[in-house]
């Protein structure tokens, strides 16, 4: 049995948020996206995650874990979403867009028949430097209970 992942869904839903969307609306998981590349190999976008003086603004999304309910459909996945910004405050004011969108927030079922009950912002780390980039970050963890099978 595959278990339903709840992953699309809170991605979406992060990025359709208007809270997050006046920041951004490039939503990840669960990596940045890199370079992009036409055919003849002239870089298109130059990516997420880019070097000091040329920060953007984005989101990732990267699953933690998850935690089955004994005898019940039911499981509990834990995520860290990191905001990206071009400042330490841009990416706290980012990540509180982000609890915004997703803490409280009650039943759902997405397109696919993925049963999410309730998102959690369930704290943070508080505003740091990314270590590979130094771009100012600001993480989240959020979770998400739903169903382990998807409805039909």
């Amino acid at each position: 049995m595959t278990l339903a992942d709840p992953t699309g869904y809170l991605l979406t839903s992060i990025r359709s948020d208007p809270g997050v969307a006046s920041f951004t609306t490039r939503v990840r998981c669960p990596e940045p996206m890199g370079k992009m590349l036409n055919p003849a190999g002239a870089v298109i976008d130059e990516g997420d995650a880019r070097g000091p003086g040329k920060w953007i603004r984005f989101i990732v999304i990267t699953q933690l874990g998850r935690t089955r309910l004994k005898r019940a459909p039911l499981q509990e996945v834990r995520y860290i979403v990191k905001s990206y910004g071009v400042s330490h405050q841009d990416a706290e004011l980012m990540a509180a867009a982000v609890s915004d969108s997703v803490h409280a927030v009650g039943h759902r079922i997405s397109p696919s028949g993925v049963v999410v009950f309730t998102t959690f912002d369930d704290g943070g780390q508080g505003a740091e430097s990314d270590p590979d980039t130094g771009q100012p970050m600001a993480g989240v963890i959020v979770t998400v209970g739903a169903l382990t099978s998807l409805l039909p």
